[in-house]
């Protein structure tokens, strides 16, 4: 799972929403950081129920990222459950095969290269799908959402978060400084995916169950939280699409320099669908 603007799986997208497949340790080791925020941990949990797996359903995870998803999805299913977690990265997938391993998973996790609009699996095996925030990446998201559907069992449920980054905000000394760093355009197919995604579910032959926004909101600096961390991502994105790095780096200083009362907000909504087959 990925649950900041990371690269995902799905085919890429070419500039400027291309974002790599590789990923280096550090890399991983910030993504392990961002997932592991406060923030992202109640995001996955409220996530999680919408979902409402129960014990022995398949699920499949589509981007599972490093797996903190999938793992935990693991214990919901459990004794008799199955995840499926899908990635086309190997780097993500060597290091959600880590986790699985670390937390004794391997025989209800199974880990596997895969593209969002060709899973690889076949028709009707899932009683759910979960993609947090993939689809965003994924050029052709209409024929994904169609593939996410044709492995969901009659009944299944679809459940996707992903952002509008229209709607995230830092406090800062330059605003128009900051639209450029976090413009979604840098690193998604589809940064405003949220205000389609009604409608692409339609089209799938899905039924909108469920539609409700989780707010991210922090109101005093801590670089352990979700904010903090997305500050280097955004940094990175912009730097690689044009953006000067020297500027780049003087919007990460104000940022971590808002470190007394009232100086520090950041926030950001995270949309979440769930859809019945």
């Amino acid at each position: 799972m990925t649950d900041g603007p990371s690269p995902t799986p799905g085919t890429r997208a070419a500039a400027p929403a291309a974002s790599p497949t590789q990923f280096g340790p550090a890399l991983i080791t910030h993504l392990e950081h961002m997932y592991a925020s406060p923030q992202a941990v109640a995001q996955r949990k409220r996530f999680r129920q919408l979902v409402a797996a129960r014990p022995g359903e398949t699920g499949v995870d589509i981007g599972c990222g490093l797996a903190h998803l999938s793992s935990e999805l693991a214990g919901d299913v459990a004794p008799n459950g199955r995840i499926v977690g899908i990635d086309s990265s190997a780097d993500m997938l060597a290091a959600a095969q880590r986790r699985v391993a670390s937390q004794g998973l391997t025989a209800s996790v199974e880990l596997r290269a895969g593209d969002a609009t060709r899973l690889d699996l076949p028709d009707a095996i899932a009683d759910f799908a979960v993609v947090v925030q993939v689809y965003s990446y994924v050029p052709d998201v209409a024929a994904a959402i169609v593939e996410a559907a044709r492995v969901l069992r009659p009944g299944g449920r679809l459940a996707i978060l992903d952002t509008d980054w229209d709607q995230c905000v830092y406090a800062s000394a330059d605003d128009a400084r900051t639209r450029r760093m976090i413009d979604g355009r840098w690193r998604f197919a589809h940064p405003h995916l949220p205000r389609q995604l009604h409608g692409l579910l339609r089209a799938a032959g899905l039924t909108l169950r469920t539609c409700e926004v989780f707010p991210i909101v922090e109101t005093r600096y801590d670089p352990d939280s979700f904010g903090a961390s997305l500050t280097e991502v955004c940094r990175n994105a912009a730097v690689r699409h044009g953006v000067d790095a020297g500027d780049a780096d003087a919007w990460v200083a104000d940022i971590r320099s808002r470190s007394g009362d009232g100086e520090y907000f950041f926030s950001v909504n995270r949309t979440m669908f769930v859809a019945d087959k």
